[in-house]
């Protein structure tokens, strides 16, 4: 089974413990640009509505969560991947 959470949820220690405790758990991280230009791709406009400093503010939240991102069991940077790039890199830090 595949459980997708957002980035959020290292937030909420009791969950993300739960996850880290009984699950294989991934951090699929992108450069914040990248990032960025995912979630507007997506038709996902909230993070830039009203707010010139977005980016600023995105690169910021990344970089206090990451300390905890860093607990995942494995990490998979999908910067420059497509999806099938990014398919064959999780396959192979599953089986890993």
């Amino acid at each position: 089974m595949v459980i997708a959470v957002g980035g959020g949820i290292v937030s909420e220690p009791d969950a993300y413990d739960l996850l880290l405790r009984h699950c294989f758990t991934v951090w699929v991280r992108a450069s914040p640009d990248e990032h960025m230009a995912r979630v507007v791709a997506q038709g996902d406009l909230r993070p830039m509505q009203g707010k010139a400093e977005a980016m600023d503010d995105l690169k910021r939240i990344l970089d206090a969560r990451e300390p905890l991102y860093r607990k995942a069991d494995a990490t998979l940077d999908t910067t420059g991947d497509d999806a099938q790039q990014s398919l064959t890199k999780l396959r192979q830090a599953v089986l890993a």
